[in-house]
């Protein structure tokens, strides 16, 4: 028997799904009008602001409860609307939700009142730590509608089997308590692909276990309460300390060995099969990541779909506000081949990026298969095997500094001399450039995605190498600017600020019209 995968078979048998109501327990029940038009305003915000599709919901919770707190709502109010625009908006099923969950969610809300008015009282970075409280009762709230039972056993497997495969290096003088904390950091930021926010709330409770759920005591909320900004910070240190981001990317691709011997456990008619028979457990590897790898290319078509689909629509707009008067009122001369490339180009180029990845898919399963059997008897595998080495910077640093300086002003310059031969002026040499850099850091973002089904590495020949070198420029430069197009995003301020309140309420309106008209009828 492989015993190292008994403890995680028994995890497995749990099923995660949505709290769901028992039978004749009253439930929330919304109209069909009022969900679809719901519904169909996320769907376009989403488009509109790339998100794992696991964190929508969280998301939307996060959005609401900040819509209803500066309102000034008490939890009781905030819970049961939350329920409903999540019932509306399809992130929670109609005529399934128990109307009682208002009463545990509330709870939550509630406890979580000393902490906001103790941020409230701080006099600096009022917003930063408020935006902090909120990202963790968001995803509490989260995990109370669907507990992540099947995700917390496997993040504890992978945690254990790793702790004596990370290879540390002594240099760092770290205590073992902060390698493990290191290291169940970054296993749930990669197998579990948690964001920043849900690393919050899983930080918060490992420190205070007790504070989850409702039967936190308000001596514990209290005691968080008076040292709030102390936690937080103690928190965001971790979260963002760079041992932690180095770990969390060398074991991208060992989350996913992981990832797929949960598929096996978790789909498998006899789990005890695979226990006993090599096998057996060989051949729920491959079909499982089989069906990882079908659903991968599904996923990377549709957000390749959806940034290919914002990407046009922000050059169209940006072309009418700010290309098309440039052209007519200060150079005085409408060139349409710069402003048509322009719209045309990066769209193109970032499909182009996206649709072109390739999975190597046989020795991609030995891979796996390998990798999963030591595994199951506790044996090391280079593809399980993890080096944290300390980085130092050689007598060659300050000179490849220097070269890459050289390298970032030749490249760009060589673009911009380009596109002035065709006709390009100032400010369409910088649109190009700006969109260039940002679609090739997409576009390698995306390509980089094939790490969560491919176990190895792919080896670059000499062309590759080349063209790698000549992108670096252009990829720092997008990775730069992507931080800060992603806190001016206009058209979701736009959406959150100017259209999503009216919207609910015009929402709640139909469907309090509709409630109406269902009373009157019955009444007859």
């Amino acid at each position: 028997m492989y015993e190292r995968l008994a403890k995680l078979a028994a995890g497995m048998k749990h099923r995660e799904s949505v709290v769901s109501a028992t039978d004749g327990e009253e439930t929330i029940e919304v109209s069909v009008p009022a969900s679809t038009a719901a519904s169909i305003y996320e769907k376009v915000r989403n488009t509109l602001d790339y998100q794992e599709e696991h964190l929508l919901r969280r998301n939307a919770i996060e959005r609401i409860l900040r819509r209803y707190r500066g309102g000034g709502e008490s939890p009781e109010r905030m819970a049961s609307e939350l329920l409903k625009e999540l019932v509306w908006a399809k992130y929670l099923p109609n005529k399934t939700i128990p109307l009682s969950l208002g009463n545990t969610i509330a709870i939550i809300l509630g406890k979580y009142e000393p902490l906001f008015a103790a941020v409230m009282s701080v006099k600096t970075n009022r917003e930063r730590l408020n935006t902090w409280l909120l990202d963790v009762v968001a995803t509490e709230v989260e995990y109370t509608l669907a507990p992540p039972m099947i995700d917390e056993a496997m993040a504890s497997f992978m945690y254990e089997e790793m702790r004596s495969r990370v290879d540390w290096d002594p240099k760092f003088g770290l205590s073992d308590e902060t390698k493990d904390l290191r290291l169940y950091t970054a296993i749930h930021r990669t197998l579990l692909k948690s964001n920043v926010a849900t690393l919050r709330f899983r930080l918060l409770t490992l420190y205070y276990p007790t504070w989850a759920g409702v039967q936190a005591t308000s001596a514990l909320s209290d005691e968080l309460a008076a040292n709030i900004v102390r936690v937080i910070e103690t928190i965001e240190t971790e979260i963002f300390h760079p041992l932690t981001d180095r770990l969390s990317r060398v074991l991208r691709r060992k989350a996913g060995i992981f990832r797929v011997l949960r598929d096996a456990f978790v789909h498998a008619k006899d789990s005890s099969a695979l226990l006993n028979d090599a096998g057996a457990l060989d051949a729920a590897v491959k079909e499982s990541l089989h069906h990882r790898t079908d659903d991968f290319r599904i996923r990377l078509r549709r957000t390749v779909v959806r940034t290919v689909l914002f990407l046009f629509i922000t050059k169209m707009l940006l072309a009418l506000v700010l290309e098309v008067p440039y052209d007519l009122f200060i150079v005085q001369d409408a060139s349409w081949y710069p402003l048509l490339v322009n719209i045309t180009f990066h769209p193109l180029f970032l499909a182009l990026i996206g649709l072109t990845v390739t999975i190597p898919e046989k020795k991609n399963i030995e891979d796996y298969q390998a990798a999963v059997r030591a595994i199951a008897v506790g044996a090391q595998h280079q593809l399980l095997t993890v080096r944290v080495k300390r980085e130092t910077r050689g007598a060659w640093f300050n000179v490849f500094l220097v070269l890459y300086a050289v390298l970032f002003v030749v490249v760009f310059g060589v673009i911009a001399s380009i596109l002035r031969g065709f006709g390009f002026h100032a400010l369409s040499i910088g649109l190009f450039v700006f969109f260039l850099s940002l679609v090739t850091f997409f576009g390698i973002r995306i390509r980089s995605s094939t790490k969560d089904v491919v176990a190895s590495d792919a080896r670059n020949g000499f062309i590759g190498t080349a063209f790698d070198i000549l992108l670096l420029p252009i990829v720092r430069a997008g990775a730069w600017l992507s931080i800060r197009v992603a806190k001016i995003n206009v058209f979701i301020y736009f959406f959150d600020f100017i259209v999503e309140a009216p919207l609910k309420v015009a929402i709640e309106f139909v469907e309090s019209w509709l409630t109406f008209v269902r009373e009157k009828k019955e009444e007859i």
